[in-house]
């Protein structure tokens, strides 16, 4: 009877030991890939002139508006690109977690507070970037601005945005 309880616990901390391992070397690939996909200063600007095209057609920029845009429009890129992947992260990890033989429902809440964190602050970069194109239109661009950012967040998105080579972030 010792034995047998021997045996059991000893393959109990193989288990361990090998989901363990498992998790850290996981861990430590989407890491790894993480860092090596950050994305290059040339690969950041082709989205956003084309969004500076989309923007000064759709709503008529002058341009003294052209510039200050294009900076409220990068800022939004690398905020938003910054955030995109950190939910991209977080949900693989979400998803490694469910399918484990064992999931941790305690790490898997944790994962879907960041997660939920993760999605305010990307609602909060959006927005600001709206305001802050809201101050450099007049009456009429307002207009304009508001029915493209209605069109966007509508379900049959009528309007879509020029997207670049990755195209992830999306107006939600």
């Amino acid at each position: 009877m010792m034995i047998a309880k021997t045996k059991l616990l000893a393959w109990l901390v193989v288990i361990l030991l090998a989901t363990n391992v498992s998790t850290i070397l996981s861990f430590a690939y989407h890491r790894y890939d993480e860092l090596k996909q950050e994305p290059k200063e040339e690969m950041t600007q082709m989205p956003g002139e084309q969004r500076t095209r989309f923007f000064k057609e759709q709503l008529g920029l002058t341009v003294d508006q052209v510039d200050p845009f294009r900076e409220a429009n990068q800022n939004f890129n690398q905020q938003a690109r910054k955030i995109t992947r950190n939910l991209e992260l977080l949900r693989a990890s979400l998803v490694e977690e469910m399918i484990r033989e064992n999931s941790n429902q305690i790490h898997l809440e944790e994962l879907s507070e960041q997660i939920g964190e993760q999605h305010t602050q990307l609602k909060t970069v959006t927005y600001t970037f709206y305001l802050s194109l809201k101050k450099l239109c007049n009456d009429e661009q307002k207009k304009q601005l508001a029915h493209v950012f209605k069109s966007l967040v509508s379900a049959d998105q009528n309007i879509q945005l020029p997207r670049g080579r990755r195209g992830r972030h999306k107006w939600e």
